[in-house]
């Protein structure tokens, strides 16, 4: 090979990567960065962040360069080696060596400054968009609408493995929802709150929700998917007809909600660009049916009549089966709470939470009022009171999967009945009944936070730290939510918020602090955990100092609907903040009569 020709490749080569990496990646943040999202959206593409991308791309450019850069390298090792006393072959040799070190290091200065230059370009930005970066720490693009904005809680959780094959996909949001940006050919004849003059339909709205496998040269968004909703329109339920993934591998989801999303007010409330997460199905399809654990109250105690009533499943259970309101005589009936002055079940709410594993009853009969001055609602007092929660009629004797929507009782995630007596089958007698009996009075002691992960202030916390709380007693687990605890963060340096999704985990623990599981437990305290997205890894040398803030909130109640007012909680050193109605406000173990102020 002519030493010359190699010599020109060399300086094309490098004079090639430099244009890549200090011209080209500064167009296509700005570019490409706005539009990728919709196009991934229209096309049912992947959504790797753009940053992933160019990180391909120069991955293998660098790869290439290197490959030129050995072969130039044993080129003038021959010639070297060859020489036998010639200088002039020496001096050729010397000189494809010297050329080639400072090929090398032109195009490594070049891939270090263009580092550089998109890390200061996503800061500028905030952040936001298809993700940006600190360190080897990137934000998950297209997350921030779970806990930070308009979506709760869905189902399976970000990255979950071995999710079972027949799966259904849940989402839940704050706001009612508008069934027709879910479901093609919904009419909701110009009322979305209204349901009761829809022209209905079932079949997924592929515009706005795409479930796709990420299997290579697989970007068909799915289409026999039936969508059903709960009556208050906030939960949305994907029912894909055909088993997902495979028998013999393991197959990767993604699931993309479109910006253009409306609720029943006609806003477009997901944040812009969509939402957007993976899921791994396993080989095996779930046939096992759910059981309960554990209820609240217990089988056999006696509570004060402003208690809620909680009922905590193995596993997560379909929202479409287990939320609904009851009426007096009509209304949801999967579900009913009877006192003993009335064969008619408690008029009430059934709501469903942590992570969809914890059904919440509240009567609609008001009693009274707690501490924030809102009303609260009993059951009726000095009664024996019964709960029955109904299994639904499966499809036969040897098969849990129930056979009609909408259901008659208790389904889980893939459909399979309410095992009640867990005896590992469903049968006629799978209903779960308890008793338990209310006095006369109302109880009006207020929550408060014994503990908290990581500590006030704490330094160095690992970038994927749980945040947990363990309240003093049981809190209402549909009250766990991102209206009532809300995770913040900020650069302090540019004063920037980064995206960062957040979801919530209830335990109930025993009073020496185990997590209970069976009846048999007696729950005493409610542990709080908040997964969320990584955090940013401070930097001094930039620099860049990442803080993360966590407020609870008067919308936090405990199991006889307490606000969590005043906000009482530990100090620094686990001491009580001392809060009192006249200073309600704990602010990083302080007691100030002001709203506390994060950063």
């Amino acid at each position: 090979m002519d030493s010359s020709l190699v010599r020109k490749m060399l300086r094309r080569g490098s004079m090639l990567a430099a244009a890549v990496l200090m011209i080209g990646v500064p167009f296509f943040v700005f570019a490409a960065d706005a539009n990728l999202s919709s196009v991934a959206s229209t096309s049912g593409l992947g959504t790797d962040s753009l940053m992933t991308i160019i990180g391909r791309i120069i991955n293998v450019v660098l790869s290439v360069l290197g490959v030129i850069f050995l072969i130039l390298m044993v080129y003038a090792g021959a010639i070297w080696m060859t020489a036998g006393g010639d200088g002039k072959k020496v001096d050729k040799a010397k000189g494809i060596l010297i050329n080639a070190v400072v090929g090398l290091i032109i195009t490594m200065s070049a891939y270090a400054i263009s580092v550089f230059v998109i890390n200061l370009l996503s800061d500028a930005t905030g952040g936001s968009g298809n993700g940006s970066s600190s360190g080897s720490v990137s934000v998950e693009a297209l997350s921030n609408s779970l806990g930070s904005g308009v979506i709760r809680d869905h189902y399976p959780a970000r990255g979950a493995t071995d999710v079972s094959r027949n799966t259904r996909i849940f989402v839940t949001f704050r706001d009612s929802m508008d069934p027709s940006s879910f479901i093609t050919g919904y009419d909701t004849n110009g009322t979305p709150s209204d349901v009761s003059d829809d022209t209905s339909a079932t079949a997924i709205e592929n515009s706005n929700v795409k479930i796709y496998a990420r299997a290579s040269g697989d970007t068909a968004a799915l289409t026999d998917v039936s969508v059903s909703f709960t009556d208050d329109l906030k939960t949305f339920v994907f029912d894909p007809t055909e088993y997902l993934g495979s028998a013999t591998e393991d197959v990767t989801y993604a699931v993309y909600l479109s910006d253009s999303i409306k609720n029943t007010d006609g806003d477009t409330p997901i944040d812009s660009g969509g939402y957007l997460w993976y899921f791994t199905t396993g080989t095996t399809v779930d046939i096992t049916p759910p059981t309960v654990e554990y209820v609240m109250p217990a089988d056999g105690t006696t509570k004060d009549r402003n208690i809620v009533v909680q009922a905590v499943f193995s596993e997560a259970i379909d929202p479409t089966s287990a939320t609904g309101t009851r009426l007096n005589d009509s209304g949801f009936s999967n579900i009913q709470i009877v006192g003993t002055s009335s064969t008619a079940p408690v008029a009430g709410e059934y709501v469903i939470s942590n992570s969809y594993k914890t059904v919440t009853f509240t009567s609609t009969d008001a009693c009274g009022t707690n501490s924030c001055g809102e009303t609260i609602y009993c059951l009726p007092g000095g009664e024996s009171v019964t709960g029955t929660i109904s299994s639904a009629t499966p499809t036969s004797s040897t098969d849990a999967a129930a056979s009609v929507f909408p259901y008659d009782g208790i389904v889980d995630t893939s459909g399979n009945a309410l095992d009640g007596n867990a005896d590992g089958s469903v049968g006629t007698d799978d209903d779960y009944s308890w008793g338990f009996t209310t006095t006369n009075d109302i109880n009006l002691d207020a929550p408060a936070i014994e503990s908290i992960i990581p500590n006030i202030e704490e330094e160095d916390v690992a970038l994927d730290q749980p945040i947990q709380m363990t309240f003093d007693g049981i809190i209402d687990a549909s009250t766990a939510n991102s209206s009532n605890i809300i995770a913040t963060n900020k650069e302090m340096t540019s004063g920037k918020s980064h995206e960062m999704w957040y979801s919530f985990k209830v335990t109930s623990l025993t009073s020496d602090g185990e997590e209970v599981l069976v009846a048999s437990q007696t729950p005493a305290k409610s542990l709080v955990t908040i997964s969320h997205g990584t955090f940013l890894a401070s930097d001094a040398t930039v620099p860049l100092s990442y803080m993360y803030g966590i407020s609870a909130n008067d919308g936090v109640q405990n199991e006889y609907q307490n606000c969590f007012v005043p906000g009482e909680g530990p100090d620094a050193s686990g001491n009580t903040c001392g809060t009192t109605t006249a200073v309600p406000y704990c602010c990083n173990g302080t007691a100030q009569a002001a709203a506390c102020t994060l950063f």
